[in-house]
């Protein structure tokens, strides 16, 4: 009796498996395949515009007063908080500098000379990025990748189970055998840091617009709207300062920012926020990131110090511990999922993780197929839904985001409707990518189709980038503009790994019974 149940168990167990992975495993694929490029946005955010291609200007060397004069000059501007977020912030070069109610003015801390910034002409990092969590779908999107968690969970647990319970054969050289083995093997090494990842993304996707009901109970039916509610403890505002009327000579900001390097050492500043600026009352304070404390500052929690403007004395300051321990929860949760202030290599450590398990959910998928065609033992032309489905969620994304990267340089900014016609066509060649998949009776074929088309597009983007911006590689290396050379030099190995993946696939033979499952078996 125990061994039946033992065995019904298993069964049991690993048919949810099958049925709950088939029915997540393109949602997770698309989410992992556009996070990829969210972990890079900071670097998109600058390599598609532009009005940053020039060098980062070092902070103590910068004029300071010559920018903002320019700002104060307008008698209009206000005065009582200006905003002024210094180089590098975010990967961006340019200094900028704003208030609540003004429009925010860009300059280049090199020369000196106000730029005048794409706004919203542009967004693709944005786009990409919130394709990572179906931001073009609303609230619906936000919910639907929040809920796919629990699903990620049982399925991340379950499979772990089947694995302690099963003995599952990895010398073998079918395309079954290959397929298991490293759809297991992959999920194994990569599992711990995607289920972090997972459950940092659905904590953040859900607690804004999935609370509702818990606001509107705690609040005693005040509100459902969670933001007013939790706004004023994850970003306190400091106390306003009574003006003076007393106008006096300021400090100069360069040496503003040195004094707040005395008083603690370790804070990268990123923003100074100038009160009542040029009054006897004005108030200076520098906000940054503390890279010794990861996991606990960056988007809620910023370490800062407040100076007076006149003479520079220390006011106040706050460091990264003396915050709630509940923001510093929010914080790690926060740091786990955007990695806020990491370094390049971390962000490619990350990357390679997700690609990983991103590989792993297509050897899923092609094990599930490879069963269904073995159903029908070469009697008849394998042909289901679910094999073009998958070919084009998977494969055909990758000619449609290579279209919409070289659409990013070939629509003029100035263009009525630009972001409509670059997004539009993006979703039109994914679409179109499922009508091509069932068009062709060989999945092969398609998928080879897709990574030839998909590889050039990506390998002619930062050729397009060079063209239009009149600046090469090597102008950006002697000009310092290393994080949009990285970014080219990316997108040109990613279009060389399509080219070589599509010429490592065989070409569809005639009695070709398993579409792209043969393929890879080639590869391997």
């Amino acid at each position: 009796m125990k061994i039946a149940t033992s065995r019904q168990f298993r069964q049991q167990l690993y048919r949810g498996h099958v049925f709950l992975g088939i029915l997540l495993s393109l949602f997770m694929y698309t989410s992992v395949f556009f996070g990829i490029f969210a972990i890079f946005m900071p670097y998109l955010n600058t390599w598609e515009k532009p009005s940053r291609h020039f060098r980062q200007a070092d902070i103590p060397d910068i004029d300071y007063e010559s920018m903002l004069e320019q700002v104060l000059s307008d008698p209009d501007f206000p005065r009582d908080r200006i905003f002024i977020s210094l180089p590098g912030y975010k990967k961006d070069p340019a200094l900028r500098i704003s208030h609540l109610f003004t429009r925010e003015t860009v300059f280049n801390p090199n020369t000196g000379q106000q730029i005048q910034d794409e706004g919203p002409a542009t967004h693709l990092a944005m786009f990409l990025n919130g394709m990572h969590y179906a931001r073009p779908l609303k609230k619906t999107g936000l919910v639907l990748f929040g809920l796919m968690t629990p699903g990620v969970m049982f399925l991340i647990g379950g499979g772990l189970f089947l694995i302690a319970l099963f003995t599952y054969k990895n010398k073998g050289r079918s395309a079954q055998t290959v397929y298991s083995k490293w759809h297991r093997r992959l999920f194994l090494w990569t599992f711990l840091p995607f289920l972090l990842v997972v459950l940092c993304g659905s904590v953040m996707g859900i607690s804004f617009d999935g609370t509702g009901p818990m606001t509107y109970v705690l609040t005693r039916g005040k509100t459902a709207n969670i933001r007013p509610v939790i706004g004023p403890v994850l970003f306190p505002e400091p106390a306003p300062v009574k003006v003076l009327n007393q106008p006096v000579p300021m400090n100069k900001l360069t040496a503003l920012i040195e004094k707040a390097r005395q008083v603690n050492p370790q804070i990268r500043f990123q923003r100074l926020i100038l009160e009542n600026w040029g009054d006897k009352s004005a108030v200076i304070r520098l906000e940054g990131y503390n890279p010794f404390r990861p996991f606990l500052n960056g988007v809620t929690n910023k370490p800062a110090v407040a100076l007076k403007g006149a003479d520079g004395s220390l006011i106040s300051q706050n460091r990264v511990e003396d915050r709630p321990w509940g923001v510093l929860l929010t914080e790690a949760v926060y740091f786990l999922h955007l990695l806020f202030g990491v370094g390049i290599v971390t962000r490619l450590l990350v990357a390679g993780g997700m690609l990983g398990t991103g590989t792993a959910l297509g050897f899923g998928i092609m094990l599930y197929l490879k069963k269904r065609a073995g159903r029908f033992k070469g009697r008849l032309p394998f042909y289901h839904w679910m094999d073009k489905l998958s070919l084009a969620v998977a494969v055909g994304v990758i000619p449609a985001t290579g279209l919409f990267l070289n659409l990013q340089w070939i629509l003029p900014f100035d263009m009525a409707f630009r972001l409509t016609w670059q997004q539009g066509l993006f979703f039109n060649a994914w679409l179109g990518s499922l009508a091509w998949s069932f068009y062709r009776v060989s999945t092969l074929q398609a998928a080879k189709e897709f990574l030839i088309t998909g590889g050039l597009l990506f390998l002619l983007a930062p050729l397009l980038h060079f063209v239009r911006t009149g600046t090469g590689p090597m102008g950006m290396i002697q000009d310092r503009m290393l994080n949009i050379f990285c970014v080219d030099l990316g997108f040109a190995l990613a279009g060389m790994v399509f080219l070589v993946l599509a010429w490592k696939l065989p070409n569809a033979g005639a009695a070709e019974t398993g579409g792209l499952t043969r393929g890879f078996k080639e590869v391997l």
